[in-house]
């Protein structure tokens, strides 16, 4: 169910009430199957889970964006509000989210919130006028994105995406609906894609994970800039050369395109 259409739409998470909202959609999955009785193929269905509700949010990145200090809880609520209708949610956890900027453009974030507790209309109360606000966003200036490799090589990129995603797993009691426990276990993968100017980049030497002698281990930061400074960091850890292409067209700036995948606890 996307929501969209004319009606004003807000969503908070946690008190704050998030700025720049673009679409928001829910997505649910009941888990079921059927059962088979002997001399009947179908005898009917038995729930074999508890049903999950996930929201996707699309929004701007704002200054020092709140969505990403959410990352690593699991007991996220709030308020979803689509004109007059009101829904309320607990017990939602993050499982992964996504940053997108171009130099010249407004960076935005998306997000996944999975939603293991209740769903479910209030009694139409509002706790929007009780939240707190986000900050601005700003424009990306021409020199407002900058990536640093391991703390000593630093560039000027056209554009780069920034994500991470969690393996979030939730415990349940016998006969419970909702979970007893969520955690979320083993590394967190990372991935970064950056888009530079060839004349500022080296390109890496092509086999070179064929070598157990060299470290292809690089720790890479992403930083978002504006007219007052960083406005939002990303930091890449243990990150490894997944792929990389070089793009020239005649008349355009040649580029290397590169994406890089790492893993943090």
């Amino acid at each position: 169910m996307a929501v969209e259409g004319s009606h004003e739409e807000h969503v908070i998470i946690n008190g704050t009430l998030l700025r720049g909202v673009s679409n928001t959609s829910f997505e649910q999955n009941v888990e079921e199957q059927p059962v088979s009785m002997v001399g009947k193929e179908f005898a009917g269905k038995t729930t074999t889970g508890p049903t999950q509700v996930t929201a996707s949010i699309d929004k701007y990145l704002l200054n020092n964006d709140f969505v990403t200090t959410l990352t690593g809880l699991t007991d996220i609520s709030g308020q979803f509000e689509y004109g007059d209708n009101l829904l309320d949610f607990s017990q939602a956890v993050i499982n992964g989210y996504a940053v997108s900027t171009a130099v010249g453009s407004l960076p935005e974030i998306s997000f996944d919130l999975s939603i293991y507790g209740s769903l479910s209309g209030s009694d139409n109360t509002s706790i929007r006028s009780l939240a707190s606000d986000e900050s601005a966003v700003e424009n990306v200036s021409q020199s407002g994105l900058i990536v640093t490799f391991d703390k000593n090589q630093t560039n000027a990129v056209q554009s780069f995406n920034f994500s991470e995603a969690f393996n979030v797993l939730p415990t349940y009691g016998l006969g419970q609906k909702t979970p007893a426990d969520i955690s979320i276990v083993g590394p967190i993968v990372q991935e970064a894609s950056i888009s530079i100017e060839v004349e500022d980049y080296e390109v890496e030497e092509t086999f070179s994970f064929l070598s157990g002698s060299k470290d292809r281990s690089r720790n890479i930061e992403l930083k978002i800039s504006g007219d007052n400074g960083v406005l939002n960091t990303f930091s890449l850890q243990n990150g490894c050369l997944a792929s990389e292409s070089i793009v020239s067209a005649a008349g355009d700036t040649t580029t290397a395109q590169l994406t890089y995948r790492g893993y943090r606890t």
